[in-house]
């Protein structure tokens, strides 16, 4: 009767095969593992920027610890251009932050899809990109 047919109306029919190719499956591999590279070099980039702003933070304690023991005059207060930097780094950091915590669930979406590849795809990426990487962080 009528509530039969309106059950039929939203009722999907089943999926009977998932057909895919391979040269899809390997874009698909390839970019993953790019885009998992990328995620390394977010992580160095951060931890440079870090280390820039914190050298160039008007208010950390970088110097020696005499500076706290000296009166403070004009000549020992740090140009108006540092704290501007030490801003500039600041809001770069937390943009590079909030682009590596974005492609970060990208990627962990990427391997809940439960793909053995996808994830090996990852796997492969993450070591690629940390051997790339992290020895930028030595360079000057």
């Amino acid at each position: 009767g009528q509530g039969q047919r309106q059950r039929e109306r939203w009722t999907l029919p089943p999926i009977t095969h998932w057909t895919v190719q391979i040269s899809g499956m390997l874009l698909s591999v390839f970019v993953v593992l790019l885009f998992t590279v990328l995620y390394e070099l977010l992580k160095v980039w951060k931890l440079w920027l870090m280390e820039r702003s914190l050298a160039s933070n008007p208010a950390s304690p970088q110097g020696s610890n005499t500076a706290l023991t000296q009166a403070t005059s004009e000549t020992s207060l740090p140009p108006a251009g540092h704290k501007y930097r030490w801003v500039l780094l600041y809001s770069l950091q937390a943009a590079v932050h909030v682009v590596q915590v974005t492609l970060g669930y990208m990627l962990m979406l990427c391997v809940m899809s439960y793909n053995v590849w996808i994830f090996l795809g990852v796997i492969v990426g993450s070591g690629l990109g940390y051997f790339v990487a992290f020895p930028l962080l030595r360079l000057p």
